[in-house]
């Protein structure tokens, strides 16, 4: 896939292999036609591009590119591929818009700041966005407990073994870490929102 990184002054917000896959992640196995896979993915997106506000001040050329890619992760290919990930899951339970873009509300709630604790080891490595398979798994997994949607089997052994991992390396015992956070942070928003979306 062509376009994979992006010059640090490139004035594109995505790669164009960021978008592949995440409309791919989006669309896997979700059957429908090539017409309305086409309208569902732009619904999709615009919903989400409705609850990420800093996509629309870098449309509006409020803000560049360049500096929401160096200060949030939302726009780079891990978080895109996760989106993604999160709208299948959405999907698979209905296609019809009206059920799941209230869902998407929750998305608002997250902080996609690099300076976010909750992505050291889960989205970021050092500093920098990770791009392997376990990052995409673990990312998406503080995703969907933010939305409210439970882990499979493969899920939780992966977060089981990023919790244990962590616990060594800091001390922290696992339930105080990242998505006991997300659980709280959820469970107060959707008090607060009053959404009437079911979980």
């Amino acid at each position: 896939m062509e376009k994979s990184t992006l010059s640090i002054r490139s004035r594109n917000l995505f790669t164009l292999s960021a978008l592949f896959y995440g409309n791919q992640a989006l669309l896997n196995g979700v059957k429908l036609g090539r017409d309305r896979s086409l309208q569902v993915a732009m619904l999709y997106w615009a919903a989400v591009d409705a609850v990420t506000p800093e996509w629309a001040l870098v449309r509006n050329r409020t803000v560049s590119a360049p500096e929401v890619r160096r200060d949030y992760i939302h726009s780079h290919g891990l978080a895109v591929h996760c989106l993604g990930l999160i709208g299948n899951a959405l999907l698979r339970k209905s296609q019809d818009p009206e059920k799941w873009q209230p869902y998407l509300q929750r998305l608002a709630r997250v902080d996609w700041a690099r300076s976010n604790p909750d992505w050291d080891g889960r989205a970021l490595v050092g500093g920098r966005v990770a791009k392997g398979h376990q990052h995409v798994i673990l990312t998406a997994n503080y995703l969907r407990e933010m939305m409210g949607f439970p882990l499979n089997r493969t899920e939780r052994q992966v977060e089981s073994a990023f919790l244990q991992t962590s616990t060594l390396q800091t001390g922290v015992e696992p339930q105080t870490r990242s998505l006991s956070i997300a659980r709280t942070r959820a469970h107060l928003g959707h008090i607060i929102l009053g959404n009437g979306v079911d979980q």
